[in-house]
């Protein structure tokens, strides 16, 4: 038991590690510069320090050349920014796949702002060359490519007397790429002289529909190009009839397909929902797969939920709102928070002369809304400052060990995530034990009938 629960804590840290660093790059990919300013910068693991660190001189040296005074304190502080980053390495230090610096003066989002960016981390995996480059934008290509070749692909064919499809099983999604439909011949119940010939016009009608199955196989799993498999991990085949294995024991399948599959399973629908149910039947082979241990989170939450025969006790919460004031309440009782992904909540620190408010909301103005409702007499709203403004799940991500509780990021791509995004706010906990359900009754006249923000009030 100890073990498996080891294991999935290096799941979920693996998951949010991988997270941050699509987050990073998406914000990243969007920034510009004024002139080229924004540098990207990339050793790998086997890469010269030194060398980099003198390369960054000769850089800085160069940059005294440039003609546009604004463009030369960019260039200039964002070559400081980058050296400044390196120094926290050494040769020894360097991390196993390599390293990736951003340094420099990005615009934001109005376009009449600017800000400093300085960023290092290590990519999700190793780097094969350096790179230096100064330009108006961040070099964001090859994260991509490995983000995304970081998928892990099953294929998946859906084949009964209805019709067959066929789908990719990704990292977070099933794409179907392939489906069609068949009227098959009914079995011909009657005797007399016309029985085998309906019998044997059935069998060719069944014949040219897996030929057809076989080559639709062949046309979405076999590269035009290479001639090889598209599919790393394998296939499951699923159906409700002895279609499926007509299929593979017979000799129109492609070899190299047959060779790949994992299992065959027994569905009881065709189309879309035959492929959701093969899923669910085959979810112990997809462990690797995010789409498939967030349908197992989500399910425990769910029957966590249906098991709960006592309405006065519960061992869970629901939404933003109640999570957040049970962390501020009773820190220690949550075990884990699953979080959708994408949730657009801020946490916003505001703080006055007499003390700091803590305000959760999707915005900044309903957040100054809340704040101004909680302010009491003696506190005065031209002393209000903003000291900071994060994104909740990033917060979460970032404090999670201090906090002593898991965090599980969901995505919303299954059935089970938009059931979760949508009647349940994207924000859940489980508890440690049950408390009484009492507990969350002050939450709401505490939000005053809005369920967008939440207040937590410390004393400075």
């Amino acid at each position: 038991m100890a073990a498996a629960a080891a294991k999935s804590t290096d799941h979920e840290q693996s998951e949010i590690e991988r997270w941050k660093i699509r987050r990073t790059v998406k914000q990243l990919s969007q920034m510009k510069g004024r002139g080229t300013s924004l540098i990207t910068l990339t050793i790998p693991s086997n890469g010269q320090v030194s060398r980099t660190i003198k390369l960054l001189t000769e850089e800085l040296g160069t940059a005294s050349c440039i003609k546009s005074s604004q463009t030369r304190n960019n260039v200039k502080q964002a070559i400081t920014t980058a050296q400044a980053r390196l120094s926290l390495y050494s040769q020894r230090t360097l991390p196993k796949n390599g390293l990736v610096i951003y340094a420099g003066i990005a615009q934001d989002d109005d376009q009449n702002k600017e800000k400093k960016v300085s960023i290092s981390f290590e990519p999700l995996q190793p780097l094969t060359n350096s790179l230096y480059r100064c330009d108006n934008h961040f070099i964001t290509d090859f994260l991509h490519q490995q983000l995304n070749e970081s998928q892990v692909v099953y294929g998946i064919i859906v084949v009964d007397g209805n019709g067959a499809l066929f789908a990719r099983l990704e990292n977070t999604r099933a794409l179907v790429l392939q489906k069609f439909n068949v009227d098959l011949p009914k079995k011909h119940g009657r005797g007399g002289q016309s029985q085998l010939r309906f019998e044997r016009l059935r069998k060719e009608s069944i014949h040219n529909y897996l030929r057809k199955v076989a080559e639709a196989c062949t046309s979405n799993f076999i590269s035009k190009e290479t001639g090889l498999v598209n599919i790393d991990k394998g296939f499951i085949v699923a159906g409700s009839a002895n279609l499926k294995h007509e299929l593979i024991n017979g000799d129109l399948m492609n070899v190299k397909i047959k060779t790949k599959i994992q299992r065959v399973v027994d569905v009881q629908y065709g189309a879309e929902n035959g492929l959701q149910e093969a899923i669910k039947l085959c979810s112990d082979l997809f462990t690797d797969l995010k789409l498939a241990n967030d349908r197992k989170e989500l399910d425990d939450f769910f029957t966590l939920i249906r098991l709960s025969n006592d309405p006065e006790n519960q061992q869970y919460c629901i939404g933003v709102d109640e999570t957040m004031s049970l962390l501020n309440s009773a820190p220690g009782i949550i075990d884990r928070i699953l979080l959708w992904e994408n949730l657009e909540m801020k946490r916003y620190v505001y703080r006055t002369k007499q003390q700091e408010h803590i305000i959760i909301a999707d915005n900044e103005q309903k957040a100054l809304e809340k704040l101004f409702v909680l302010m009491n007499e003696n506190e005065n709203k031209n002393d209000v400052e903003c000291v900071d403004a994060q994104n909740l799940v990033e917060w979460f991500t970032e404090n999670y060990k201090d906090l002593n509780l898991n965090v599980v990021l969901v995505s919303n791509y299954t059935q089970e995530g938009q059931q979760f995004q949508l009647g349940f706010g994207g924000c859940v906990a489980m508890l440690r034990y049950p408390i009484p359900s009492s507990t969350f009754d002050p939450i709401t006249t505490q939000t005053n009938e809005d369920q967008d923000s939440v207040i937590c009030d410390y004393d400075m």
